[in-house]
């Protein structure tokens, strides 16, 4: 039985400080460091259809549209606004 218990030892949840020990040395995490961050949105094809056409008809991108709507729900709630590009 002893080898039993001693064998699951591998499938147990390692500490904190043994998993930082064993990451991989030299590469570090480099999200959220560069000038922008990219992130996905996900819409369905109707919406994504409805989105593009408002920002054709307001003749700006997509993503000023976005980011003007988000700030707008940030002014609302007294927060600053999104410093955009």
């Amino acid at each position: 039985m002893a080898n039993a218990a001693s064998s699951l030892k591998k499938f147990a949840v390692k500490p904190a400080d043994e998993v930082s020990a064993s990451a991989t040395p030299g590469i570090l995490p480099t999200r959220g460091k560069n000038k922008r961050v990219g992130i996905a949105v996900r819409l369905s094809p109707a919406d994504w259809h409805r989105a593009v056409e408002l920002a054709m008809r307001e003749q700006t991108s997509l993503q000023r549209l976005l980011v003007a709507g988000v700030s707008e729900l940030l002014r609302q709630r007294g927060l600053p606004p999104l410093a955009g590009d």
